[in-house]
């Protein structure tokens, strides 16, 4: 048998998009199927539309804000000599955790390589994260563009992130997505993006990351924890000081120290002097700093994953406001939606005191997420068979 193609976003130094791409890797380890995770630096690069168009299509979309966070961020590194080399040193703790976890294809160096080499594989699997957004959308390599019409494609919990497609987009929305074989998503909205271009009924799937326990997460990380003392764990990655003021007031309540990852896709000043700790870390440290906290603060879809899978006192913010262009928040409403946790949503209304004598439960959510796990490894199965 042919090894099944992942196509995923490894490479990528967030913690959400390389631990989720590890645990694509661990499902074809549970079902014993030959995979490799295809091995790619920037999908762009295996575009053919005129990237000038791209980049326009790209400032329509509002994905200029990204563009800006990062260029903030490259500033900073040049600038901070100190912060530089603490930036160096997590980009390599990604880079050591890539190198221990993943099983890659060979590298393609173009899009005439990476279409030759589509034909030793029986499937292609794409999943998860927001690999179906829409900047993603214009250069082809999550859309399966560059596979051939014969090979089955497989979308696994891919997500689109916003709420609607552009209208430059629609016609080619629905041209890839008639091309796969099999289409599962992670957010209710999404499968309803599908339903109106391609009429097809698709189901909602778990992230990766969910179809396993915490337990099961022990595997890859240190079991002590990385600090001493009780801590309040933070991980936002949005600009929004008043969010950080309001943390600050749960520290001063709670006597409880803050440990936060800071400066990751957007240097952001509020994060200055913010944090007692700010570790420059990898994935795995990620893991534990959530496992051992006695609060969890984040805009992030991931930290609340484990969060939830850690049974943490977690709450979660929105990263935009709502109708911003770029604004992913509905995954993270499905997520707090699938596993009846919607009250961990931090809200404009909530204060210090309903957070910290909040005593939320987990009843229910361990049977609600084996329902979802279920259903979501009979559509592998149905998807993947007779390969």
């Amino acid at each position: 048998m042919k090894p099944i193609g992942l196509v995923t976003c490894y490479f990528h130094h967030n913690y959400g998009s390389m631990l989720q791409a590890y645990a694509t890797e661990m499902i074809m380890q549970k079902m014993g199927l030959p995979y490799l995770t295809i091995s790619c630096k920037r999908p762009r690069d295996y575009m053919v539309e005129n990237k000038y168009l791209y980049y326009l299509k790209k400032i329509l979309i509002g994905d200029w804000k990204m563009f800006l966070g990062k260029e903030r961020l490259k500033k900073a590194i040049r600038e901070h000599p100190d912060f530089g080399e603490k930036w160096s040193m997590r980009e390599a703790a990604f880079d050591e955790f890539a190198k221990c976890y993943f099983h890659t294809s060979k590298f393609c160096r173009n899009r005439t390589e990476l279409e030759a080499m589509a034909n030793d594989f029986s499937a292609f699997l794409v999943g998860s994260d927001q690999l179906w957004r829409t900047d993603s959308v214009e250069h082809g390599y999550y859309t399966l563009e560059w596979v051939p019409d014969n090979i089955r494609k497989i979308a696994y919990s891919t997500s689109i992130g916003v709420k609607k497609i552009p209208w430059f987009q629609v016609g080619k929305n629905k041209k890839f997505m008639n091309r796969f074989n099999f289409i599962a998503m992670r957010e209710q909205s999404a499968c309803d993006i599908v339903k109106s271009l391609t009429g097809r009924d698709v189901p909602v799937v778990l992230d990766p990351t969910l179809l396993f326990t915490g337990d099961q997460w022990l595997g890859i990380q240190q079991q002590e924890p990385l600090t001493n003392g009780k801590y309040i764990f933070c991980y936002l990655l949005g600009d929004n000081p008043s969010q950080r003021e309001f943390i600050k007031r749960v520290k001063e309540k709670t006597g409880f120290k803050i440990v936060a990852l800071q400066q990751l896709d957007d240097y952001i000043p509020s994060d200055e002097g913010f944090a007692d700790e700010a570790p420059y870390v990898g994935p795995r440290e990620f893991l534990n700093y959530i496992r051992n906290a006695e609060y969890v603060f984040t805009d992030s879809f991931h930290c609340s994953v484990f969060s939830i899978l850690y049974k943490k006192n977690f709450f979660t913010f929105s990263r935009f406001a709502e109708g911003a262009k770029q604004s992913t928040n509905t995954r993270i409403d499905n997520l707090l939606h699938i596993t009846g946790l919607e009250e961990r949503r931090m809200t404009n209304d909530k204060t210090v005191e309903d957070v910290i004598s909040y005593k939320g439960s987990f009843d229910g959510v361990d049977a609600r997420l084996n329902a979802y796990r279920k259903s979501s490894m009979d559509y592998l199965h149905s998807a993947l068979k007779n390969l």
